[in-house]
């Protein structure tokens, strides 16, 4: 908590800085409910324990923004074993446009792949295109031998319905093991538009190297499942409404999406972080989280009486919280002396 000695903070003072402030640490050891001891002043590299939480997709997260420069030299070409494919239809008013960005163009820098989604545009809101993705056709028309002004006027007068032929590469496979474990969460989200503000890729494919579990790479900004706020980048959709969907393609997947009804209880498995040192720490813990400003932890704070005075405690952990995704659920921190804190 940005340092501030939480042992003689007021509790109105600790939720303030849990929810407002977008780089938190704080200083505790194990057990079930937990007493906050922030180290004023300590540096980071002092600690004995550092966390700051990025899941596969975290950088990417927002529709809108371009993947960084490695991210868009690596996916000029993606090799056969990383290669998904999707089909997305879209459909628009006479008038309108996509509020879709191309870049490339066999007159430009390689394959037409989409730059930009305009947040509230109909290519944003079909929550069925990433930053990224490689457009290989157009209502069956393939662009492979197309200039850059020539793919941009076949989107512009292609008509109202418009089927894309998209190429993306492949999430990464989740291993669960050293460092990482496997939690599931259960969702209850309602429709908007027919999606609920998030993009899904991977599923089953007939060669066996490329299958992965359906999988959340983007959570469209002021969403559902954005509003939400328990899903991140990352986590794999494992059932709709009670239906699983292993061994099912990224179509029928996408399908039973759409069928669902408007509101839908999602099973999401998410990854969480085990870290030896925090297993093994006797001591303080210094831990850092990194989020965005205004969105919550996911902790319950309350007061309680330790050594005749009133301190704070962490007393539950929202599931797939930030912070339950930045350490086991079952190692959280312990009470310490008090006049042990800096």
């Amino acid at each position: 908590m940005t340092g501030l000695p939480a042992v003689f903070a007021r509790y109105s003072t600790a939720i303030n800085l849990s929810t407002q402030s977008d780089n938190l640490s704080w200083s505790c050891s194990h057990s079930e409910r937990a007493l906050l001891f922030p180290v004023k002043n300590a540096p980071l590299s002092s600690a004995p324990f550092d966390f700051v939480y990025e899941g596969p997709y975290t950088k990417h997260s927002n529709p809108s923004r371009p993947p960084d420069g490695a991210l868009a030299i690596r996916r000029q070409s993606i090799p056969d074993e990383f290669k998904g494919t999707s089909t997305v239809e879209l459909i628009k008013k006479e008038g309108t446009t996509l509020g879709l960005t191309v870049s490339g163009g066999i007159d430009k820098d390689g394959k037409p792949r989409v730059s930009n989604l305009r947040q509230g545009g109909i290519a944003a809101r079909s929550d069925q295109l990433n930053v990224g993705d490689y457009i290989k056709s157009v209502n069956g028309i393939n662009l492979t031998k197309f200039r850059h002004d020539e793919i941009i006027s076949l989107l512009k007068n292609v008509g109202e319905r418009v089927v894309l032929e998209v190429e993306y590469e492949l999430p990464p496979v989740s291993v669960q093991g050293s460092g990482v474990m496997f939690k599931n969460v259960e969702v209850t989200l309602h429709k908007e538009g027919n999606t609920f503000g998030f993009v899904i890729r991977g599923g089953a494919y007939e060669d066996r190297n490329k299958s992965r579990p359906v999988t959340i790479t983007t959570i469209r900004p002021g969403g559902p499942a954005d509003r939400e706020g328990t899903i991140k980048p990352g986590d794999r959709l494992l059932s709709i409404d009670g239906i699983r969907l292993h061994g099912m393609s990224h179509a029928e997947a996408m399908s039973i999406l759409k069928q669902c009804g408007q509101e839908a209880t999602l099973l999401i498995e998410y990854d969480v972080s085990v870290m030896d040192s925090v297993a093994t720490a006797s001591g303080p813990l210094l831990v850092e989280v990194a989020k965005s400003m205004g969105s919550s932890l996911g902790l319950a704070l309350s007061t309680s009486m330790y050594c005749n005075k009133q301190v704070i405690i962490i007393d539950k952990v929202k599931p797939a919280s930030i912070a339950d995704r930045s350490m086991h659920g079952e190692e959280r921190c312990a009470l310490q002396e008090p006049d042990a804190c800096l």
